[in-house]
């Protein structure tokens, strides 16, 4: 048998890096993230099964939301202002305060991979509708050598609607459904790849054939 092709294939990924946001239906300035080092991902996919005749008929899935958390080397305190979890109280310094409302965010970043060719390369990637909270912090003393405190900004993400090839309105496939986006990304050769994460993307269905 042939050997499949396997052009174009991911054969691992790896690394995290230049991490950006911009709060959704705002300017949609794109601004850093300091210092990202993790970046967890979890689809909250559930099924419901339908049995007739004993027998199980069709699934059907129902899938609002991923969800994960976004690791961080210390906390940023200019983002925790632009989501809420942060104030610049009178008379100087930073008060961690109660979270009233979330102000959700777009959020991107780069991350390496390689191919069968063996040459590395970065993805840029966008989660789009993210809603995240404030940092979950664990300080610990240091003993003989430093000891690194952890930051994790937990996340929902819950995507947006793909658009007509237009960009006019929602994509509306041939049984009456939306089609719902959480992430979009782009590789080295793509079309736009090189301003990816310089503006928010808006996933359109490709031009009818």
């Amino acid at each position: 048998m042939a050997k499949p092709d396997k052009t174009g294939k991911d054969l691992a990924q790896f690394n995290i890096k230049n991490a950006v946001y911009a709060l959704v239906g705002e300017d949609e300035t794109i601004k850093p993230l300091a210092w990202m080092n993790t970046f967890s991902k979890d689809r909250n996919i559930t099924t419901k099964t339908f049995y007739g005749d004993g027998e199980l008929i069709v699934s059907v899935t129902s899938d609002k939301k991923m969800s994960g958390a976004i690791g961080t080397t210390a906390r940023d305190s200019d983002f925790e202002k632009d989501i809420g979890s942060m104030y610049a109280p009178d008379g100087g310094g930073i008060a961690e305060i109660a979270m009233r409302t979330i102000k959700p965010i777009h959020f991107g970043f780069e991350t390496d991979f390689i191919g069968e060719d063996g040459i590395k390369k970065a993805k840029k990637v966008w989660v789009l509708n993210m809603q995240v909270q404030s940092a979950n912090e664990s300080l610990t003393q240091d003993k003989e050598d430093i000891t690194e405190s952890t930051f994790d900004y937990n996340y929902e993400a819950y995507g947006v609607n793909l658009k007509d090839n237009a960009g006019t309105k929602d994509f509306v496939d041939e049984n009456g459904q939306t089609i719902r986006v959480y992430t979009i990304s782009k590789k080295p050769g793509e079309e736009g790849y090189e301003t990816f994460l310089d503006s928010i993307p808006e996933p359109k269905a490709p031009a009818a054939q």
